[in-house]
């Protein structure tokens, strides 16, 4: 398996990760079906990290699925992660409010 160049960011290390199901069920759609969503990156000292997408990205690299990546250029990177995951993942509010 490949490793990413990137390191996940801070505020996307606050949500918890997949669980392996919700992850295998990911993993066999990217390689069926390609990635969809491109893998976001945010500036964290001076640093590209991954903001949104780290499990996007290992089954990308595990899958030899091309990943894709696009750049947050927002003010409120918080906002983001937590708008972007409550949409796709059922987060309990504990989860949601880390």
């Amino acid at each position: 398996m490949n490793e990413s160049k990137y390191p996940p960011h801070e505020l996307a290390n606050r949500l918890p990760m997949m669980g392996e199901d919700e992850y295998r069920m990911l993993r066999a759609d990217i390689e069926a079906n390609g990635l969809r969503y491109p893998i976001i990156l945010a500036k964290q000292d001076a640093e590209w990290r991954i903001l949104d997408g780290r499990h996007r990205e290992r089954a990308c690299l595990e899958t030899g699925t091309k990943p894709r990546y696009d750049y947050y250029d927002g003010s409120n990177p918080a906002a983001y992660v937590i708008s972007a995951n409550l949409r796709r993942r059922h987060l309990t509010p504990s989860a949601a409010a880390r």
